[in-house]
């Protein structure tokens, strides 16, 4: 059996971390290592991971320096191990027992598959699908989202390929990351897995959509504890994103749907009573058009990183 390294980045959901591994190490796939690495969280995750789960590995990072960063180093820390893939997870995720070794199958069964993720339905609504992932069109500006918020169907069941995949759960091979690069830290969270998506695209790698394996997700909660920032990563993240990697036939008209897009969103926080956010949203906005796209940052595949000095 393959071994997988499984990372989760945490920050201040003790109890949706707890949950996340709890269905985890219920998982009927035998080879499997975790670790959990912990953005100086303060509420006890650290202290409750250690008693409930004592088979965990934890990194302490004495500083919040991101989701994309969290990771990075949780890659850098199992790579020592020598897995031949990486399950990424975001820890407000439920894992049902199947869902491992059924991916592990499909990467198994392609040797081009460079990520590989199950069906993400909604914690509490499992009868709908949060995202199946998004095409690009040459002949259009922006790529087209499938799935999201659609009932679940048969013929979601499949196995797809995308261009781009929501990263809250990925198994990826580990052959891919030491060709392409981890997690660009610049984006700081947002847009960091389209990032990677695109650069496993661009190597001739593939992205797939599991549809015969599902995870459950709680959606977003880390972003609802600063949504202030997070609202403005997202926004800036984006425009930085379609300005680093061109998309349909003129830059030009992805800016101009890109910038139609967030008018539409403006909007909607105006009549949704969400006034609070139009700022930090028009400031991420300016900054992602303004701003120079900053270069790929500590993506490289390094053995000898000094993570354990955090």
């Amino acid at each position: 059996m393959p071994l997988v390294v499984v990372v989760i980045a945490n920050w201040n959901l003790r109890k949706d971390l707890l949950e996340c591994l709890e269905s985890l190490y219920e998982t009927d796939y035998p080879r499997m290592h975790v670790i959990v690495v912990d953005n100086n969280s303060t509420d006890d995750s650290v202290a409750c991971v250690e008693n409930q789960f004592p088979q965990t590995q934890l990194i302490e990072r004495n500083e919040n320096g991101g989701y994309a960063a969290a990771l990075n180093d949780g890659i850098r820390a199992g790579s020592v191990l020598d897995p031949d893939f990486f399950l990424i997870l975001n820890n407000d995720t439920l894992v049902p027992s199947e869902t491992l070794g059924k991916l592990v199958k499909i990467m198994q069964s392609d040797g081009q598959i460079a990520i590989a993720a199950p069906k993400i339905i909604y914690h509490d609504h499992p009868e709908r699908i949060f995202s199946l992932g998004d095409r690009i069109y040459s002949w259009l500006p922006l790529p087209v989202r499938i799935g999201r918020k659609a009932y679940d169907r048969p013929v979601y069941s499949k196995t797809m390929e995308f261009d781009y995949l929501f990263g809250c759960a990925w198994l990826i091979r580990t052959q891919s990351l030491k060709q392409v690069g981890l997690f660009d830290t610049s984006f700081f969270m947002y847009y960091e897995d389209a990032d990677l998506c695109r650069r496993m695209r661009d190597k001739g790698w593939k992205n797939v959509r599991v549809g015969s394996t599902v995870i459950r997700h709680k959606a977003s909660l880390s972003s609802k504890l600063v949504p202030s920032k997070m609202v403005y990563l997202r926004a800036r993240n984006r425009f930085w994103f379609y300005r680093r990697y061109r998309h349909g036939p003129h830059p030009a008209l992805t800016f101009l749907a890109l910038l139609l897009g967030s008018m539409r969103t403006v909007f909607i926080y105006l009549v949704t009573g969400k006034k609070s956010q139009i700022s930090p949203y028009v400031k991420g906005t300016r900054d992602g058009i303004k701003q120079p796209v900053p270069p790929l940052t500590d993506t490289e595949w390094n053995w000898q990183q000094k993570w354990i000095s955090f």
